[in-house]
């Protein structure tokens, strides 16, 4: 099944403060690219592959169908209705996910 992937503002306001953390706190404008691009990348596999990863383990996430994936040092959280997949937030993979989590129930 092929699947519209959308990405939630959250989603856009996690990447844009990773992508400004690599470039203005490590001061690095070719990883702060490079992860941007891998980033982008995987959430357009979603197109074709959303069913395919893993459900978030931990409750309430796991029964309303959260889904996850990690792409380098970050995890991909993310919902399946219908035909979209709805990027919901995008982290460093050592945070607490359940807190980044928190404010989608």
């Amino acid at each position: 099944m092929d699947y519209k992937v959308v990405l939630s503002d959250n989603a856009k306001a996690d990447i844009s403060r990773i992508y400004g953390y690599i470039l203005n706190k490590l001061k690095s404008s070719i990883n702060a690219d490079a992860v941007l691009k891998r980033l982008y990348s995987s959430m357009e596999d979603l197109c074709f592959m959303a069913d395919s990863y893993h459900l978030y383990p931990n409750e309430p996430w796991h029964s309303i169908g959260i889904r996850y994936y990690t792409i380098g040092n970050h995890s991909v959280m993310y919902t399946i209705e219908n035909d979209t997949a709805t990027v919901l937030h995008v982290a460093y993979g050592r945070r607490d996910l359940d807190k980044v989590m928190g404010d989608y129930k």
